[in-house]
């Protein structure tokens, strides 16, 4: 998305350069609030520096962006403004060697252009600055294996070194070939430069070793040893040849151990990459919440560490950088300290003139943020949830077992079942695969009759009734409550038939399911829990129970239908078949209707409408008016009379004729056809049938085919392209893709589209027939919920991560996404949810924060639906229009966070704001469990900490400042501002 620059992103971007340029220092940590955008902030700096650097006649431009994982970096990589990007795969700082020279070659051929070369490089600490007993990737040792073998000392034993290297993965040699080929390109001087650097790095006895290993053998742990150790030489040799100008670490504080000075191969690899003496090399730093943010007396008596106030200092240590600007730092911080401590205060000039200066220290190196109001987020879905017999069952069955178990064989010593457990996930032993508790039961079950004597119906999912489509219990408070918010409690509420998320501002009025309340009201689910058994479970279960809402109630009167069916008998599958008439986008159509003529108007006046449109066309049309009219049901037909009314001439005219349903069909078509609306967004024939294949693959999958069936009462095969167009139709299908490509920022939505349609995946879970036996485990598909849990980092894993993001943000299923901490931080889930769960509560106000961030953001869900209400009236407006009446109304002297981040409540009357939508924050309790206090803290901590910013002991703090009983003027006057358009608007 190629969000415009708002005013005071700006402001920070222009802020940060003064910083870099005239105020000499080369290390700024920008904290602004989360979701306000930090990484376009950070494209703009790029572009600021990219600017001043070419002024110097800089002659190759380097950025290295270096983030947590590999999923923030392939959702931000393009938004940060460099087309010379490198793929996070490529990306091992062992390799940037390679990289560095090639881009290097360019240089001459970009110059004589006029262009300054640039580059951009994507580092993950886990992978650039981490040498654990892993043995790399397969493209790094493959490199460092062409580069080593063309060494007199290697070459004698290419092969068993090549070998050695290989650790036996396939496609080896296209490796090897392939950077065979990328070092020539670089020609000889490049190796020359590498040999001789692996002179001084590459101890004899290293090199000795790995000849001995590569002839003789070595297990694995020695193997990884010797790989490890030449990785961590081809890093030092990138870090010495990299000399990047500007440094971005976004999201720092999950590695904010970089910045400390160890004697670990980490800390002196990225101690040599920020050397302060490379004085070229500028960092900027991304994260709101650099620190922790609080630190309570409770804590400090516990551990007698002040994690806040040691964490701020250690940030500010590494941002003033020399030991000079940080004494003169601390010195005024502790002034400004001492005199806000002081309880005899009566003049609040001293303290006001001790925090100014104060803020004028951090403003030179610190630039910050903040919504005016937080009044976004509801909480009134933080409420008890019912206790189960379930729940007390599941413990009592699980700790029975283990005991038995465990006098059974006193070697297998299992003790207690965690709360925790029971309290996250019901049938706990089919969800927590990976987990040790798992792993000794099933071990001791395996040499026991235990299983024969003990209940389990709490513990494990019944095979027989998922075969079945029977209805399974919840199993817990928190799922059943989970349950019913979301499908109601029989399902009631109807989500189970919703194909995509109504469209915040729909063009016609048609009724039925896309109209009800709780339709219009419909949102995408954000789930977080602590466990990664979680998200499995909530998968499986939602996914299970949107199915036997449609599978289910199909079976009442077809038997034959089963859960475990075969995928190529599959029900309902592949029904529509390619180049059917619903991809085929017809110009024609397209022209006899426009939301922009009927706005607002039933649905049923539009179609008598388009019908007499179209049949005026035909009456218009030579050939069409001279067909008879007979039989009904014939797609091929319709989509005959389709191409000929785009002036196409058939080749044979003699079986035409005009089908019964014709004009219905074509009245639907020309509404809400796939092709037809796509084209009347981008007058693209070839993205509109891109478009229509997509849409039409949802259609496709038996999940669909089951829904399309139980409302429209199937009765045959031919009827269901019919029922599919009247689907679209009623579901406004044309403003739901214009609201989707409002957010993509394109009209061409073929390839964003494509991305975001993702098929049905599979997870393995024990059943009581197979926990503990041979028997497979059963395979439960995941499609209206799914999990995003993967950790790993390759090529295959980064891109299913990525269509994942991108189908939760698209209209389209899945409408639940569980994740764990992986999720949580840096990455875009707000497009189309606005209600996030917190499963389990985190420890840390920052990770509360955080999670909510994924969905406040810039024009998220309940801000489209907010200004959709407030500003759509009898004439039809497009996005763009109903967001500048927002800003001209509304913006007044804020900041461009109005409208597209928040609006300003108080200049809205009681009756607009009874129209609004919030976030809504969902956190399920059990009745007088520790988690209501931990969540009464977490808030407490979110609304006060940046009132006690960098100071210890802030609990006392807030007390003192409490007791003073200051106006709200004051202490808006007290608290520390590191806003620049704030700053620049008081000038």
């Amino acid at each position: 998305m190629s969000q415009d620059i708002k005013d005071f992103q700006r402001a920070t971007a222009e802020r940060i350069l003064h910083i870099y340029k005239k105020l000499g220092h080369r290390r700024v940590l920008l904290a602004d609030e989360v979701g306000l955008g930090k990484t376009f902030v950070a494209r703009q700096v790029i572009q600021l520096v990219r600017e001043w650097h070419k002024e110097m006649n800089d002659d190759f431009f380097k950025v290295v962006y270096i983030c947590s994982n590999a999923n923030i970096a392939d959702q931000n990589i393009k938004k940060l403004g460099i087309d010379n990007c490198m793929s996070i795969s490529d990306s091992r700082l062992s390799m940037q060697h390679l990289h560095i020279k090639l881009a290097e070659k360019r240089i001459a051929q970009q110059q004589d252009e006029g262009n300054m070369p640039e580059s951009i490089i994507p580092l993950t600490p886990s992978t650039s600055f981490r040498f654990y007993s892993a043995q790399g990737i397969a493209k790094e040792r493959a490199l460092i294996c062409n580069i080593l073998c063309r060494m007199d000392c290697f070459t004698v034993h290419k092969s068993e070194v090549q070998k050695f290297l290989s650790c036996g993965v396939k496609h080896w040699q296209e490796l090897i070939n392939s950077y065979n080929s990328s070092i020539q390109q670089c020609g000889e001087d490049y190796l020359q430069e590498i040999h001789k650097k692996l002179q001084t790095k590459l101890s004899n006895e290293t090199a000795n070793q790995l000849l001995e290993f590569a002839q003789n053998g070595c297990d694995y742990q020695q193997r990884s040893s010797i790989i490890n150790t030449l990785r961590r030489i081809f890093a030092e040799i990138s870090i010495d040849m990299l000399d990047p100008d500007l440094v971005v670490m976004d999201e720092f504080q999950r590695f904010n151990s970089l910045l400390e000075q160890g004697e670990d191969e980490q800390s002196m690899l990225a101690n040599k990459f920020f050397d302060d003496k490379r004085s070229n090399t500028k960092i900027l730093l991304l994260s709101a919440t650099p620190y922790k943010p609080y630190s309570t007396l409770e804590e400090l008596n516990t551990d007698g560490k002040d994690e806040h106030y040691n964490d701020f200092l250690k940030v500010m240590d590494f941002l003033f950088a020399t030991k000079d600007k940080t004494n003169q730092f601390q010195l005024i911080w502790q002034n400004y300290s001492a005199t806000l401590k002081r309880t005899d205060v009566v003049n609040l000039q001293p303290l006001i003139a001790a925090k100014n200066s104060a803020e004028e220290q951090l403003y030179s190196v610190m630039c910050r943020t903040e919504r005016f109001n937080r009044g976004i987020i509801n909480d009134d879905q933080v409420k008890d949830v019912q206790v189960l017999p379930e729940d007390i069952l599941s413990f009592a069955e699980c700790q029975k077992l283990m005991d038995c178990l465990s006098e059974e064989n006193p070697n297998t010593r299992l003790g207690n079942v965690p709360m925790e457990y029971i309290k996250s996930s019901p049938y706990l032993l089919s969800f927590i695969d990976k987990y040790k508790l798992k792993e000794k039961i099933v071990k001791a079950l395996q040499q026991s009759d235990a299983k024969k004597h003990h209940k389990m119906d709490t513990l494990l999912l019944s095979k027989s009734a998922i075969n079945k489509y029977r209805p399974i219990k919840a199993g817990s408070g928190k799922l059943k409550y989970l349950h019913d918010l979301i499908f109601g409690a029989h399902g009631e509420k109807k989500t189970q038939f919703l194909l995509w998320v109504p469209a915040s501002y729909p063009y016609y009025k048609a009724g039925g399911l896309f109209e009800t309340d709780e339709a219009k009201s419909f949102s995408k689910v954000l789930l977080f829990s602590s466990w990664e058994m979680v998200p499995r479970m909530i998968s499986v279960m939602l996914s299970y129970y949107e199915e036997l809402y449609t599978f289910g109630k199909l079976r009442e009167s077809d038997k034959q239908i089963r859960y475990t069916a075969q995928k190529k008998n599959r029900y309902g599958e592949n029904r529509l078949k390619a180049d059917s008439l619903l991809e085929y986008p017809c110009q024609t159509l397209a022209s006899v209707f426009s939301p922009a003529d009927f706005y607002g108007e039933e649905l049923s006046t539009i179609r008598k409408e388009i019908k007499q449109r179209i049949q005026q066309k035909l009456v218009e049309h030579e050939l069409l008016r001279s067909l008879p009219q007979r039989g009904r049901n014939n797609a091929r037909i319709i989509l005959s009379i389709m191409k000929i009314l785009d002036g196409e001439t058939p080749e044979d005219v003699t079986n035409l004729y005009i089908p019964l349903n014709a004009f219905d069909v074509l009245t639907n078509i020309a509404i809400a056809s796939p092709a037809v609306c796509a084209y009347r967004q981008s007058n693209n024939k070839d993205d509109a049938q891109r478009v229509a294949k997509a849409v039409i693959s949802v259609f496709n999958k038996p999940e669909s085919a089951a829904i399309i069936d139980v409302l429209y009462s199937k009765k045959s095969e031919e009827d269901y392209y019919e029922s599919v167009l009247d689907y679209c139709a009623v579901g406004n299908l044309q403003a739901v893709l214009d609201e989707y490509a409002h957010m993509v920022e394109t009209n061409f939505l073929g390839e964003s589209i494509t991305d975001s349609i993702i098929g049905t995946s599979n997870l393995s879970i024990d059943t009581k027939n197979s926990l503990g036996k041979e028997e497979k485990k059963q395979q439960m598909r995941c499609h209206f919920a799914i999990p995003f849990i993967d950790k790993t980092i390759t090529d295959k894993s980064v891109a299913r991560s990525k269509n994942i993001r991108m189908a939760f943000n698209s209209p389209f299923r899945p409408f639940v996404l569980s994740s764990t901490s992986i999720g949580q931080e840096g990455l875009d889930f707000h497009w189309y949810a606005r209600k996030i769960v917190h499963w389990n509560l985190p420890s840390n106000p920052v990770d509360l924060e955080q999670r909510e961030g994924r969905i406040n953001r810039y024009k998220c869900l309940a801000i489209r639906r907010n200004v959709a209400k407030l500003y759509s009236n009898e004439t039809f407006h497009t996005w763009d229009e109903l967001f500048a009446m927002g800003y001209a109304e509304l913006k007044g002297s804020f900041s461009d966070i109005v409208p597209y981040w928040c609006l300003p409540t108080e200049q809205l009357t009681s009756k607009q704001r009874e129209k609004l939508e919030e976030i809504e924050r969902i956190v399920p309790l059990y009745p007088l469990s520790r988690d209501r206090y931990k969540f009464q803290r977490l808030i407490k901590v979110l609304a006060l900490y940046r009132m006690t910013l960098g100071q210890p002991r802030q609990e006392e703090l807030l007390n003192l400042l409490e007791n003073m009983h200051l106006s709200e003027e004051q202490l808006k006057e007290l608290t520390i501002d590191l806003c620049p358009y704030n700053k620049q608007k008081r000038m």
